[in-house]
Formats: C-alpha cells, sequence, structure tokens
C-alpha cells in the first residue's frame, strides 16, 4: 500500500472506523463480504495505491521460499517508484528471515536507499488496508472479481513465475 505522507492520518481514521470493536484489528479473513465491501469502497476513496505481488512457484516450494520472491520483487517495484520506506507486519522471530534476505540483496546491490521495517500489526492500522489488498488479489484470482473492480487501477498486480 502506497500512502503519502499527508494522507496516513486520513486513512488510518477510517480504518480505525472500520475494525470491529470486539478484534485488535482489521482482518480481511476475518470479515464478511458485506464487511469487505465498505472496506474496499472506503480504502478505494483515499489516496492511495498498491503494489502487489503474487509469486507462482512449483507446488513443493516452502511458503517461506514464496515469500523471498515475492518480497524480492515487492521491493524492486517499489523502489522504481521512489519509495524509500516499507512497513512490514511483524512475524515475531520469523522477522530476520527478511533482514538477512534483505542485507543479501544490499550485498548484491540490488537495493539501495529503501529502509524496511517490521512493526506488530494491531500497532499500525495502514498494515489493515495493505491486508485487504492481499485479500482482494486473492480473491480475484479465485475468480471474485468484484473487489478488484471497485478499486481499478488504484492496485496494480504483478506476477512472478519460477
Amino acid at each position: 500500500m502506497l500512502v503519502p505522507d499527508e494522507a496516513q492520518d486520513g486513512l488510518r481514521d477510517v480504518l480505525l472506523a472500520l475494525k470491529p470493536r470486539s478484534a485488535k484489528k482489521l482482518h480481511w479473513t476475518e470479515s464478511d463480504s458485506r464487511h469487505r465491501d465498505r472496506v474496499v469502497e472506503e480504502i478505494s476513496a483515499e489516496p492511495v495505491s498498491s503494489i502487489g505481488l503474487v509469486a507462482i512457484l512449483d507446488l513443493l516450494a516452502r511458503s517461506e521460499r514464496r515469500r523471498r520472491i515475492a518480497f524480492e520483487r515487492l521491493l524492486l517495484e517499489l523502489t522504481t517508484v521512489g519509495v524509500d520506506r516499507v512497513v512490514l507486519e511483524s512475524r515475531g522471530p520469523a522477522d530476520r528471515l527478511d533482514r538477512q534476505h534483505l542485507d543479501a540483496l544490499r550485498a548484491r546491490r540490488l537495493l539501495t536507499g529503501i529502509r524496511v521495517e517490521h512493526i506488530p500489526g494491531a500497532a499500525e492500522p495502514l498494515l489493515w488496508a495493505a491486508d485487504a489488498m492481499c485479500g482482494i488479489i486473492a480473491a480475484d484470482r479465485r475468480c471474485v472479481e468484484r473487489y478488484r473492480a471497485v478499486v481499478g487501477t488504484k492496485l496494480v498486480t504483478h506476477v512472478e513465475r519460477r
């Protein structure tokens, strides 16, 4: 999710208003279709855009390998549009795997000038919008196209095949 600095507080307010009272965060898979429709409409009304990645690999490829491939391509795409700071939802101890991969990309000089940090999902509502975009991509790949139709050109999806 690409959110201009001046739009961050407004989007946070929108997302906090959409979060169910009993939940720690807004989560796509925990929302019903009516709530998802509202989430998509509200996020789409904001001055934001998204770049999504789908890694298509051999069925036997481990999920961490899929993540590394998507992570690498995403970082490269983000640097081409001038992003210098990326915030990821923390996976706890597994964050070190992202940092190791980032160090390897920097050592190969594939990546320079971009900061990556991990924040717990409940602590940063902007991560909830990124989660929704991932949900939209997954729904679209299952031929549930109504969410994708709402976001239109605000979401660009790249497919990485290996």
